[in-house]
C-alpha cells in the first residue's frame, strides 16, 4: 500500500518530483529502507523457495475479467507495459526472481538513499537521483514496524495485513484518503490492473488517480509486490481528475517474533509540488494516521 500526496497520501502514495528550486513532487501508496544497524533490516535476505499460490481472502471474491489473454511467457501482458518499459533501450527483467532481487537491492541500498526523517516510528529516506525508471523524480523509501501487541486479535498474520491493505472492500472501510479503489481486471491470481482515486488534499487542488499494473506474491510467508503505471490511453481519464504516473512502487511485508515490518519504496510523479522540508512533517504524520486506522480496522475484524 500500488499509500497512497503513492506514493497528497493515497496509501497516501507520497512522492517527490525534483525541481531546480528544490521543490519536490509528492505522493505515495507504499515506501522504504533503513540505515540503522540496530533495526538490522539490511540483514534480511529473500527466501530461496517461491510459494506456488498467492493468498486469496476466504470471505472476499473478486470477479476475474476474461478479456485478458494468458501469456505464460511474460509476467505482464504487453498492453500493460508503459512507453518507458516498451522502449528497446530499457532493460528490466519482470520475472519473479529478478523482481525479488530488485526489491531487496533497493531495500539494502545505503549509498544513494539519504535520511529524510525519523519520526513516529518511521524511517524515511530519499534518493534524489531517481532510478532506472526515471532519473529526475526522487524515490522515497520507508520502514515501519507494527508491534504485534498492538493487535487485540491473536490470528493476525502477514496475510491479514496484506488483505486489509490490498483488497478493495477492506481498504475502503478505513482509508479515508481514497475516493475509490478497485481492481479493473486480472491476468491471473497474482497480476492485475488497479485503479484508485485520491481525494483532494486541500482546496483548489484536484483529485488524483493512478492506474497501475501490480504483481503481488509470497515467498515463504514474505509478501512482495511491484507496481507501475500503464499508459494513459489504456484506461480513459476523467478530465476533472489529475492522473499521476507511478514509475514504480514496491512493498515487502514480513514478521519476526515481536513485530510486523512493512517496507515500501515509491517513485511517483504526483503532479503536485511540495518543499522537502514540508515532506519531513507531512509524511510521518499522514502515515501514522493511516497505519493507526489499519490496526484499528483489523482489530475490529470487519
Amino acid at each position: 500500500m500500488k499509500l497512497y500526496c503513492e506514493k497528497i497520501f493515497c496509501f497516501w502514495r507520497n512522492c517527490c518530483k525534483k525541481q531546480e528550486n528544490s521543490l519536490v513532487s509528492i505522493e505515495s501508496t507504499k515506501m522504504l529502507t533503513n540505515e540503522k544497524e540496530a533495526d538490522n533490516y539490511s540483514s534480511i535476505q529473500p527466501s530461496q523457495q517461491i510459494e506456488i499460490s498467492t493468498f486469496k481472502p476466504k470471505d472476499t471474491t473478486i470477479e476475474v475479467s476474461t478479456a485478458l489473454p494468458i501469456e505464460e511467457d511474460t509476467i505482464f501482458p504487453e498492453r500493460y507495459l508503459n512507453n518507458i518499459e516498451k522502449d528497446p533501450s530499457f532493460k528490466f527483467d519482470f520475472s519473479k526472481n529478478k523482481l525479488i532481487e530488485f526489491i531487496e537491492e533497493q531495500i539494502n541500498n545505503k549509498e544513494t538513499f539519504k535520511p529524510l526523517v525519523n519520526k513516529n516510528g518511521f524511517d524515511i529516506y530519499i534518493n534524489n537521483s531517481g532510478s532506472i525508471f526515471n532519473q529526475k523524480i526522487p524515490v522515497i523509501k520507508m520502514f515501519y514496524k507494527i508491534q504485534k501487541s498492538s493487535f487485540t486479535r491473536k490470528d493476525v498474520t502477514v496475510k491479514t495485513i496484506d488483505e486489509y491493505m490490498n483488497v478493495p472492500e477492506k481498504r475502503l472501510k478505513f482509508d479515508t484518503s481514497l475516493k475509490d479503489y478497485q481492481i479493473l481486471e486480472r491476468k491471473n491470481d497474482e497480476i492485475y490492473l488497479l485503479h484508485y482515486i485520491c481525494k483532494s488534499p486541500m482546496m483548489l487542488v484536484s483529485e488524483r488517480d493512478v492506474v497501475d499494473k501490480r504483481f503481488d506474491f509470497y515467498e515463504n510467508d514474505i509478501y512482495y509486490d511491484f507496481s507501475s503505471s500503464v499508459n494513459d490511453d489504456l484506461i480513459s481519464k476523467d478530465k476533472s481528475i489529475t492522473r499521476m504516473f507511478d514509475h514504480y512502487s514496491v512493498c515487502k511485508i514480513y514478521e519476526d517474533n515481536d513485530n510486523f515490518h512493512i517496507i515500501s519504496i515509491s517513485q511517483i510523479d504526483s503532479k503536485f509540488n511540495m518543499p522537502p522540508a514540508l515532506l519531513s512533517v507531512q509524511l510521518p504524520t499522514r502515515y501514522k494516521t493511516w497505519y493507526d486506522a489499519l490496526v484499528k480496522e483489523i482489530n475490529q475484524g470487519n
